[in-house]
C-alpha cells in the first residue's frame, strides 16, 4: 500500500466544516472584530453550544451567565476563542473505528499542542502556527485507521509504543506513517507548508529541508507529554527525559513552571471536545 492508495481507499476525504475555515481566516485576519467572529460562530450550532458552555464555566463564569454568543465571545477573547474553533472544526472532521478511542486520541493532540504553544513562545516563533501543528501532528493516524483498518488493528496491538515507535513501526509494514500521511492530508486541505513540514519531519526534524523550528518544537511536545504521562506528572523523573540535544536551548526550569496551569487548563478545553 502507498499513501495515495489509502487516500483513494477513504471513500470521503475528511474536510472542515466551511465556517470553521472561515472563521480561522477571520482569527488570522487583524481587522477581524470579536462582534464578527460572533456572527458567523452563530452559523454553527455546535460551535456556538462550546461557546456558551466554556463562557459559563467555572474557569470564565462571571457574575451572571452568558446568554448570547456575542457576550460569550467577549468572555473568552480572541485566542481562546480561536482554540476552541480549531479544536472542534478537527474532531468534528473525523470518525474512527469502534474500538479505537477517540476521546484520548483527541487529548492527547490537544495536550501536545498546548505544549507546542508554549516552547513556540520560548522559542520566538509563531504560538498559534504550533498550536495547529500540535492539534494536526498525529491525524494522520486517524486515517490509517481508517483507510487500513485490517492493519492498523494490527499495530494497535502495540500501542504502548511512544509515538516515534509508532511511526517507525507504520513505516516498516506499511510503507509510511502517520506523520507522511498527516503531512499530506495538510497538502490536500492546502494549508501552509508550514505545517505540512512540521507535520512531515516531526519524527526527524534536523531532516526539515526548510525551517525546522516548528517540526523540532513538535518532536519536543511530543516527548514532553509522553514523559508526563509515563511518569505520571511533572516529575523529577520526567524531568531527566529531556537531557538530550533535542532540548538544547530550552528554558526547562520556565517550562515546568508554565506547565502546571497549562495542563489544568487544558481539561476545560478537552470537556468541550466530547
Amino acid at each position: 500500500m502507498d499513501i495515495d492508495t489509502l487516500f483513494a481507499d477513504l471513500h470521503t476525504l475528511p474536510s472542515i466544516p466551511k465556517v470553521v475555515q472561515e472563521l480561522i481566516q477571520q482569527f488570522d485576519n487583524p481587522s477581524s472584530s470579536l462582534e464578527s467572529v460572533a456572527r458567523n460562530i452563530e452559523r454553527d450550532p455546535v460551535i456556538s453550544a462550546k461557546v456558551l458552555r466554556l463562557a459559563n464555566s467555572a474557569r470564565f463564569r462571571g457574575a451572571r451567565e452568558s446568554a448570547s454568543i456575542e457576550d460569550a465571545a467577549m468572555r473568552l477573547g480572541f485566542n481562546t476563542l480561536r482554540t476552541l474553533v480549531l479544536a472542534s472544526g478537527l474532531t468534528a472532521a473525523f470518525k474512527a473505528a469502534a474500538n479505537f478511542d477517540l476521546k484520548s486520541f483527541w487529548t492527547d493532540s490537544f495536550r501536545v499542542a498546548s505544549v507546542s504553544r508554549l516552547l513556540a513562545k520560548q522559542a520566538g516563533k509563531e504560538a498559534d502556527t504550533a498550536f495547529s501543528c500540535g492539534m494536526m501532528h498525529n491525524i494522520g493516524e486517524l486515517l490509517i485507521q481508517t483507510g487500513a483498518p485490517e492493519m492498523a488493528g494490527k499495530l494497535n496491538l502495540h500501542a504502548h509504543r511512544d509515538a516515534a515507535g509508532r511511526a517507525a513501526e507504520e513505516a516498516l509494514q506499511l510503507g509510511f506513517g502517520y506523520p507522511e500521511v498527516g503531512a499530506e492530508l495538510a497538502r490536500r486541505w492546502n494549508l501552509p507548508k508550514t505545517i505540512q513540514n512540521a507535520i512531515a519531519y516531526q519524527a526527524r526534524p534536523s531532516q526539515c529541508p526548510d525551517d525546522p523550528s516548528y517540526a523540532r518544537i513538535l518532536a519536543q511536545a511530543s516527548l514532553i507529554c509522553e514523559a508526563i504521562t509515563q511518569q505520571g506528572g511533572l516529575t523529577p523523573e520526567s524531568r531527566h527525559e529531556f537531557d538530550g540535544p533535542l532540548f538544547e536551548g530550552v528554558d526547562l526550569d520556565k517550562l515546568f513552571t508554565d506547565l502546571p496551569a497549562v495542563l489544568e487548563a487544558d481539561k476545560v478545553f478537552v470537556e468541550q471536545l466530547s
